[in-house]
């Protein structure tokens, strides 16, 4: 029997929302799944059609379905937006986006994600999957003009 037998740890750690948002152009990863997996600069998206779930895991880039992902460093992290067509085409059949008539606004679904420590791996269950809009980000349409050179 240890002295520190019920104890919890208390600080920091990467116990932080895992979430994976689909849009219709873009696939984003919190900067928690980043860190959970060690910011490695491969991963391999896989999806299981019957379950509806999709599952991130690091790889190296030789491996056959490697995507690039975290291109920064641990202290500045952020995070990732994937635009891979194949990884569009597998993740949106599970969806139906909304027209919106709001061309400012983007739809998306954002799933929680499970992290297995064993496999070193992300899993993402659709059931469940919030949906909502959020604003487009960059430049408001008209906001930039073309500027004469100065001479």
């Amino acid at each position: 029997m240890s002295i520190l037998d019920g104890f919890k740890e208390v600080g920091e750690s990467n116990n932080g929302k895992l979430t994976m948002t689909v849009m219709l152009e873009s696939v984003r990863f919190s900067k928690n799944v980043s860190a959970v997996l060690g910011f490695p600069k491969y991963v391999k998206v896989l999806v299981n059609n019957d379950e509806k779930k999709f599952a991130i895991q690091k790889c190296n880039d030789k491996d056959e379905y490697a995507i690039r992902f975290a291109t920064k460093k641990p202290g500045e992290a952020s995070a990732v937006t994937l635009r891979n067509v194949d990884l569009l085409v597998a993740t949106q059949k599970f969806f139906s986006f909304p027209e919106l008539d709001d061309p400012t606004k983007i739809a998306f679904y954002a799933l929680d994600g499970e992290y297995y420590s064993g496999e070193q791996v992300i899993v993402f269950n659709v059931e469940g999957a919030k949906n909502g809009t959020v604003g487009k980000r960059g430049p408001k349409a008209g906001s930039h003009r073309k500027t004469s050179q100065a001479k």
